[in-house]
């Protein structure tokens, strides 16, 4: 009895002087290629994964000297490295692991927030509500705690000035007191002016000249003079009673 023929593909029967199997179409005289694992053989218009030996699979892990879960490893490792996000009040650039800006301390999550539309007021309306009291321009154009710091500095350093006033009604002049009124004097008239003229600049869109820590600062140093100027004028008279 002759030996039974058999495709090595796909294992059917086939004739001794046949070049071609015919069913998986495989050529008989070259080395048959690897089977799919669940034994069934691949069609012959969708070949299966193994191709030639210049197929693109081969070259992304043989010939290029690195497994592809390798290199995508890689890739990912360093796009974490060099992910940022940006801070939504300086746009310093910071790490993705950081949760507040490494600049001004703003923290990650006000990247997700929805930014407020502020009212729509004309520069010189803005202008006008801060003239006639210095706050009511911040306030119209909705920054109502830049507008509540300013009307408070200008009600203090205005009522102290008043005080400083009427004390020396008829004593003929301010005497020893006369620095604490140019003190109290210039710093209300400055918060008056600085008022006004920021809340036309925000009003058009710009910056605010005199931001809320140069405000607070300058009450923190009026405070500290004042009270050394205060201390020279009582001293004296201490000394003498």
């Amino acid at each position: 009895m002759a030996a039974e023929r058999r495709c090595p593909n796909c294992g059917a029967l086939v004739a001794e002087d046949a070049d071609w199997c015919g069913q998986c179409y495989a050529p008989l005289t070259e080395l048959p290629g690897p089977t799919s694992p669940s034994g069934t053989p691949p069609s012959p218009t969708s070949p299966g994964p193994s191709t030639s030996p210049g197929s693109p699979e081969q070259e992304t892990g043989a010939d290029r000297g690195a497994p592809v879960g390798s290199q995508a490893g890689t890739s990912v490792e360093a796009a974490a490295k060099t992910a940022t996000w940006p801070c939504p009040a300086c746009d310093h650039p910071n790490r993705i692991e950081l949760d507040l800006c490494e600049v001004c301390g703003t923290p990650f999550a006000r990247l997700f927030r929805e930014q407020e539309r502020a009212p729509e007021v004309e520069p010189g309306s803005a202008l006008l509500w801060s003239l006639a009291f210095p706050g009511l321009g911040h306030w119209r154009c909705g920054r109502t705690l830049d507008g509540v710091a300013r009307g408070v500095i200008f009600v203090w350093t205005l009522g102290t000035l008043l005080v400083l006033v009427l004390s020396r009604v008829g004593k003929g002049g301010f005497g020893a007191t006369a620095p604490l009124f140019v003190l109290f004097l210039a710093s209300a008239l400055t918060v008056w002016v600085t008022s006004a003229y920021d809340a036309f600049r925000i009003a058009g869109g710009y910056e605010p000249v005199v931001s809320s820590r140069t405000l607070l600062w300058g009450s923190v140093i009026l405070i500290v003079v004042s009270v050394l100027l205060a201390s020279l004028v009582t001293l004296p008279a201490v000394r003498g009673g």
